[in-house]
């Protein structure tokens, strides 16, 4: 077989590391992200922003940061799915378009009863994030106990 001239293959990344980098980038947009900043469409914003000159260049800085937009636009995308259950799409006039009938997202929520509640600012993974911690500390409050328990009776 004749060898091509010009070429250079791709070498594949580790998939943890891959994985380690895209829950850094989630967790970076979450901290200074709320709810509602992420409702639009990514697919739209990415197309509009991309330059094909970039993505066709061989220069290791524009693939660094081809990557890296690459990251960026999958976490959003990842966040999106937890917090609306799916990737949002708009339409020409940049309405979302993919929600089911009458609902809404949680940051829409807002109750007029006993008191006022406005859910507009609200970032619920970061909500999320204390609950669960909350839930592995009693749990874990939970083992101590039995163990002691367990340790008084012999």
């Amino acid at each position: 077989m004749k060898k091509e001239t010009g070429f250079k293959y791709i070498k594949p990344k580790p998939i943890n590391k891959i994985l380690l980098m895209l829950r850094e980038e989630i967790l970076e947009l979450l901290t200074y992200k709320n709810d509602r900043g992420f409702w639009y469409d990514i697919q739209k914003d990415w197309e509009d922003t991309k330059a094909d000159l970039i993505n066709r260049s061989t220069q290791k800085d524009d693939k660094d940061n081809i990557m890296k937009d690459d990251l960026y636009k999958v976490a959003t995308e990842l966040i999106q799915i937890s917090l609306f259950g799916r990737i949002l799409q708009t339409d020409d006039e940049d309405k979302i378009k993919n929600l089911p009938k009458l609902h809404l997202p949680y940051f829409m929520k807002q109750s007029l009863g006993a008191s006022f509640t406005d859910l507009y600012d609200i970032n619920s993974q970061q909500a999320y994030q204390k609950i669960d911690e909350k839930k592995k500390n009693k749990n874990l409050n939970m083992v101590r106990k039995v163990q002691a328990h367990h340790r008084k009776k012999k």
